[in-house]
């Protein structure tokens, strides 16, 4: 099964701004494929030449990481991402020139294999790198690269797991008056799970339980084996008396279908309105 994600997953992992680079296109940007062990899967991903001039461009096959919402792209010699995908994405072919407003089909092959080391999920980069043709004499050359992330699932025996820790309320650094509420959350699963399927929202409470306070949470795409903090901003609607209070960080995760949705529930008792 294959899935072609749309601009609100895109921007969760904050690749829907590498759409268009340096008269450069790139669809699809985003691919989920649903591949059982054992299993392959091939297509086509399509680079556009939006601009006026010919360009070469380059091909290869990163895995990638995004702790915080944002991709990293894994050179070989430094990937030791558990859930790397790099050995298991093929492209043809591996460098091409393509002229003004002209459109290259780069073949693609993903193939999972029987035994997954660790069970779960692997995220793999197809980078396409684009940049003039060599001339003669000394030049600067200016690069540009737009990557495809690819999300690959095994299709069973697979769950996300969030975890929520270390909450914290400080004073904004920047905004007086305002509060930043961070908490370490972790996906220690073996599968993404989309800022589709979170929901969580924050209540701030005095000791009596009145209701002083809520802060929707504007969650991200989490990849398996990673971690990342989180921050939100909380500014009272009024003036906040100083104080102990009860913030309360709640989040639903909805997990696939036929499996219970997960609820992580953390409170920390702080001083406020100091």
């Amino acid at each position: 099964m294959l899935r072609k994600f749309a601009c609100g997953l895109l921007a969760s992992l904050g690749i829907a701004q590498l759409a268009f680079a340096a008269g450069i296109a790139v669809s699809p940007l985003l691919l989920e494929v649903v591949l059982p062990p054992g299993t392959s899967y091939q297509d086509a991903i399509y680079v556009t030449n939006t601009g006026d001039e010919p360009i070469v461009v380059e091909a290869k096959v990163v895995g990638f990481m995004a702790p915080e919402g944002l991709p990293i792209f894994l050179e070989p010699e430094l990937d030791t991402y558990p859930y790397s995908g790099r050995e298991l994405l093929t492209l043809e072919p591996q460098d091409v020139t393509v002229q003004p407003g002209e459109s290259v089909a780069f073949q693609f092959r993903v193939e999972m294999p029987e035994d997954l080391e660790p069970y779960g999920g692997r995220y793999v980069a197809a980078v396409f790198r684009a940049k003039p043709p060599e001339a003669a004499g000394a030049q600067v050359i200016v690069a540009a690269e737009v990557a495809s992330l690819f999300l690959l699932n095994p299709g069973v025996e697979v769950l996300p797991r969030v975890e929520v820790s270390h909450l914290r309320v400080v004073p904004s650094p920047t905004a007086p008056g305002e509060w930043v509420i961070e908490a370490l959350m972790a996906n220690s699963g073996n599968i993404h799970i989309s800022y589709q399927q979170l929901v969580g929202h924050i209540y701030i409470t005095d000791l009596d339980g009145y209701l002083v306070g809520e802060v929707e949470m504007h969650l991200h795409t989490m990849l398996p084996g990673t971690s990342h903090f989180h921050r939100e901003v909380w500014r009272p609607a009024g003036e906040l008396s100083p104080g102990t209070y009860r913030v309360y960080l709640d989040i639903l995760a909805l997990t696939p279908l036929g499996t219970e949705p997960q609820r992580c529930f953390h409170f920390v008792e702080v001083e406020l309105g100091q």
